[in-house]
């Protein structure tokens, strides 16, 4: 037989599955999470956790669940040493995890978040954070994390004219030199009220997507 011809046979009985990152390969088609386990050198199964990740989250599955590396795509896992399992969400999809922390960079992996997105971390008692590459979140803190994902950008008006700038916080004197106001001009905010609040030195802003500003003469109306 020839070489080619002996590699192919081998290679269709043979099922590929990403745990960890590391392409593993398999004989069954429908091994569960122990075979999968095993074979990605975490033993005993039975003291560790296997993650799936789907298009919309991420489960664990128990050590007798079969999984179907038949279907389209490349199966990917993630496997941890751990005897308990963490949950948060991102824009309320459900994930389970296998560590008490997980770093933005995974975050954005498992979340299939965008460039040109950023993942924010919902906070009660302080504002939310909006997570950096080096940034960490805990989940071994009581209650589920929630997070969410934002465009990097957020898309404001200065009269009619739109402006894509760096979603955040800014100050008085930082927006109005973003915009092109006639010098020693106000600024001004259009209210969800539909009302012009001349905004004060120093006050700081976060910007929103839809925000509209203006300019007025000092002690004048809005333009």
């Amino acid at each position: 037989m020839h070489a080619d011809t002996e590699t192919n046979v081998r290679n269709r009985d043979r099922f590929s599955a990403a745990i960890n990152g590391q392409m593993i390969e398999f004989d069954d088609p429908v091994p569960d999470a122990r075979r999968i386990l095993n074979a990605a050198n975490y033993t005993p199964a039975d003291e560790c956790i296997l993650v799936q990740d789907f298009a919309h989250g991420a489960r664990a599955i128990g050590l007798d669940e079969t999984v179907d590396l038949r279907k389209p795509g490349i199966e990917t896992f993630w496997a941890f040493r751990a005897d308990r399992i963490y949950r948060f969400t991102v824009d309320e999809r459900g994930f389970d995890w296998g560590d008490a922390r997980i770093k933005e960079t995974m975050l954005r992996a498992i979340a299939h978040v965008n460039d040109d997105e950023v993942i924010i971390l919902e906070r009660r008692d302080q504002p939310d954070q909006e997570l950096g590459p080096e940034d960490e979140v805990h989940l071994a803190d009581a209650g589920t994390e929630h997070l969410r994902v934002e465009k990097r950008l957020v898309t404001v008006f200065f009269k009619k004219e739109k402006f894509q700038i760096a979603r955040g916080v800014y100050t008085t004197e930082q927006l109005i030199a973003l915009f092109p106001i006639e010098a020693g001009y106000l600024l001004n905010l259009k209210s969800e009220d539909g009302e012009l609040v001349t905004l004060k030195p120093g006050q700081k802003i976060r910007v929103k997507n839809g925000m509209h500003f203006y300019s007025q003469v000092p002690g004048g109306g809005s333009s």
